[in-house]
């Protein structure tokens, strides 16, 4: 089997996409579905994380506040106040360790302590429930063990919680150091009780169910309590903080440790009142939510294992339903495409390669009103033309035929006749133009580069000799070929008349009378300021009156070039053009004044040297360039001159076509 001439039907290649948009969509849908899978999973162990940490939290804190409402009770009691303020009271002790003994019965721990001011006697009944051992001491300031009723008898106004760790016996008790205040408020003591937490922080971190597990860390992250007693242990018997563990080294990744730090700091000065963030323990990622225990200064961290707590595969059945859904919905448009679109469209392929090997008598039943319905009327239709074109096919070629030789013979004549007439056009236009000899008697050196865009352009150069001077000159009309032909011919004709009937020697005067007798001529003023004007033209001009010595130019748009000393100026003309409709009536144009001396050179250009396009992305050839051709041929002989600067263009240029007319006049007095 040649599988390089192997095609696929339409039906095959319509089967063949749906199966890979089936695959390609089933790849994304799996991405997106564990994408969102993954989502799930983790917000449900966030909620987990988070709730976990509320409520140990909060275990710890309402057994806390329970014990600290019982010892302000006590603090308040007045017959312990009487006790304390008149201590050697037979009778007000008598009342006040009743009350004690009863205070002691409701403490959850079945234990109180009294400490006074004026004795620094300390009592203390660390009784069970099944006895009462009072012992009395004396506090002394220097001792370490009672530095702590100094430090809140002169920093505590209420109350303060005051956390005992007895790294030995695995113990951590919290007193309630009460201020004790006679009836003006002064401080006589201190009274409390305590709590021992060590039973409610063996259940927090002991794991209540598969993937979830707490830490109880202090400020510092030091680990008091973990899974791991082996970590406990350690820490208790570590008397230096730098050799404990804490949670900071059980972290793998930098990330992880500050978002712990900013957690810790967040919840000690309250902006929270937990901090959830993933870890990385080494045993894969986690969720972490942190807790504060402000009363004790420790922090309950609980961690969840995302992949423990919840897998996907609860949701794959979900994914399973939705693919297979997928696949019915893409084989039902499968087979419905098929019976409703393929098979006519095979039936229009069949017909049409029958067209395609000559066989023309074909109709297909048209039994739809649908697209595929009017197609198939639009076959029919098309199939009896191309029968009837068939078969006059002959009689109409040798007819069209016949009428495209006619047409071609007259549209040769036409343009015969219409080159014809450009021909003479051209050799009138030229004949207006100056003879070199002329030029030659009135300069000693000069250059005329007249290259229109077409046969006939709306470039001219301009020249007049009378006694004692000369008039030289470049004109740009406007538009090119035939129109810029007529332009320049009126323009032309309105110089010779002003020149012969009005003024001879002064070049501004002469393009001021220039400017209002060609606006005469064409309709441009009068109505034609208002509107009404059928054309809006004019040229531009730089005409040079020449003497011995001295040249007088006057410029309407364009500008004269002086060559002098090594140095090319440039004498700009007044930017107002002639001839057009919105130029200001009465405009006085100026005369410019410059010596020519020996040696001194002329130029003078139209817009066309100026907006030749060319070099690499056709930008014109500009002013620059201009001046840098000038300055590069000034000390060639000006007859040479013209070819060098055609030249040049023609080089910038390139392939590209001419964009517009070009005239350059050069002279030397």
């Amino acid at each position: 089997m040649n599988l390089g001439r192997f095609k696929l039907s339409l039906r095959g290649k319509f089967n063949l996409a749906i199966a890979l948009v089936y695959l390609v969509v089933s790849l994304a849908a799996l991405g997106a579905f564990a994408w969102v899978t993954k989502g799930i999973l983790m917000d449900f162990a966030q909620r987990i994380a988070v709730k976990q940490a509320l409520l140990e939290r909060n275990r710890i804190y309402s057994a806390i506040e329970r014990e600290v409402a019982l010892a302000r009770t006590l603090a308040r009691d007045p017959a312990i106040r009487r006790w304390v303020l008149a201590e050697d009271d037979p009778t007000a002790k008598a009342q006040a360790m009743e009350q004690l003994e009863n205070y002691r019965g409701m403490f959850r721990d079945q234990s109180y302590f009294v400490a006074i001011e004026a004795s620094k006697h300390y009592y203390i009944n660390n009784g069970d429930k099944g006895g009462n051992r009072l012992s009395i001491t004396v506090l002394d300031p220097d001792k370490p063990s009672d530095r702590w009723f100094f430090r809140t008898m002169s920093t505590v106004d209420d109350y303060a919680l005051n956390l005992d760790f007895e790294p030995v016996i695995q113990a951590s008790k919290v007193w309630f150091n009460v201020i004790i205040k006679d009836g003006d408020g002064r401080k006589i003591g201190v009274g409390g009780g305590g709590i021992d937490l060590t039973g409610f922080i063996r259940d927090i971190v002991t794991p209540a169910e598969e993937g979830v597990s707490a830490i109880i860390v202090d400020k510092d992250g030091i680990i008091q309590a973990h899974p791991d007693q082996r970590i406990v242990e350690h820490n208790a018997l570590a008397k230096d903080d730098g050799r404990k563990v804490t949670l900071y080294t059980e972290l793998r990744t930098v990330e992880a440790r500050q978002h712990l730090l900013d957690a810790l700091h967040r919840l000690s000065v309250g902006l929270s009142k937990v901090e959830a963030f993933p870890v990385d323990m080494g045993h894969g990622v986690m969720l972490a939510a942190v807790s504060a225990i402000p009363e004790i200064g420790w922090f309950n961290v609980v961690l969840v294992d995302v992949s423990k707590v919840l897998s996907d595969r609860a949701f794959w059945p979900m994914f399973v339903v939705n693919v297979a859904s997928l696949l019915l919905v893409i084989v039902t448009i499968t087979v419905l495409t098929g019976a409703m679109v393929i098979k006519p469209l095979v039936s229009l392929t069949v017909a049409t390669g029958q067209m395609a090997q000559g066989s023309y008598d074909i109709t297909l039943p048209v039994t739809r009103s649908d697209e595929l319905g009017q197609l198939t009327a639009s076959f029919n239709t098309m199939a009896a033309q191309v029968r009837q074109y068939t078969n006059n096919l002959e009689d109409m070629v040798r007819e069209r035929t016949a009428e495209l030789t006619t047409a071609n013979a007259e549209l040769h004549e036409a343009r015969g006749r219409v080159l014809e007439s450009l021909r003479y056009a051209q050799s009138i236009q030229r004949a207006i133009l100056p003879k070199p000899a002329q030029l030659d008697q009135a300069f000693r050196e000069h250059l005329a580069l007249y290259l229109p865009r077409d046969i006939v352009g709306g470039d001219l150069y301009y020249f007049q000799e009378f006694a004692g001077h000369v008039l030289f000159g470049v004109l740009d009309c406007t538009g090119h070929g035939v129109p810029g032909a007529f332009m320049a011919m009126t323009a032309h004709s309105v110089l010779n008349h002003v020149v012969s009937e009005i003024c001879r020697d002064d070049p501004a005067v002469i393009l001021r009378e220039a400017d209002r007798l060609l606006r005469e001529t064409l309709g441009q003023g009068g109505m034609a300021h208002s509107g009404h004007g059928t054309v809006d033209c004019g040229l531009e001009i730089a005409l040079c009156l020449v003497r011995p010595g001295k040249v007088v130019f006057a410029g309407a748009g364009l500008s004269l070039y002086v060559f002098a000393g090594n140095e090319l100026r440039e004498v700009k003309g007044d930017r107002q053009p002639i001839g057009y409709r919105g130029g200001a009536d009465g405009y006085i144009w100026a005369n410019h004044a410059v010596e020519a001396g020996p040696g001194t050179r002329f130029w003078a250009t139209t817009d066309g040297a100026l907006d030749e396009g060319g070099g690499d992305k056709g930008y014109c050839f500009g002013k620059d360039r201009f001046r840098e051709m000038l300055l590069r041929h000034a000390d060639q002989p000006m007859a040479l001159q013209a070819a060098l600067f055609q030249e040049d263009l023609a080089a910038y240029r390139g392939v590209r076509p001419q964009r517009d007319d070009i005239a350059i006049i050069g002279f030397c007095v």
